[in-house]
């Protein structure tokens, strides 16, 4: 069964990672609809850090997933130096690709 924690002192999207899997497994990543679902209550409305980042898009447990839930207005472009994705509040918690050294609240997975 898999639970998720909301970080709310923000870090950098590298600090959240290594926070979430020193004190739980790693960021979270989504699988489907209802885990993101779920992690959007779980944010509660703020911009968060998922675990999302590329080249190419993986998640930071290393798989992959043909989930995506971008933004409209969202031009994922590697010119730019975004790198990490967050959930955005201003978007309903869609995906905005946000520079890694950015600090935001952030969500850790948890297996239990």
């Amino acid at each position: 069964m898999l639970f998720y924690i909301l970080g709310q002192e923000p870090m950098t999207w590298i600090a959240a990672r290594d926070f979430c899997r020193k004190s739980y497994t790693d960021l979270v990543s989504l699988r489907n609809d209802a885990e993101y679902q779920t992690v959007q209550e779980v944010a509660n409305g703020n911009k968060v850090f998922v675990g999302l980042f590329r080249d190419p898009w993986e998640w930071s447990d290393l798989t992959d997933s043909s989930l995506r839930y971008w933004r409209e207005s969202q031009e994922v472009n590697p010119e730019y130096d975004e790198y990490c994705v967050a959930l955005l509040k201003t978007d309903s918690g869609k995906w905005g690709d946000r520079k890694c050294t950015e600090v935001h609240p952030f969500l850790c997975k948890c297996s239990k």
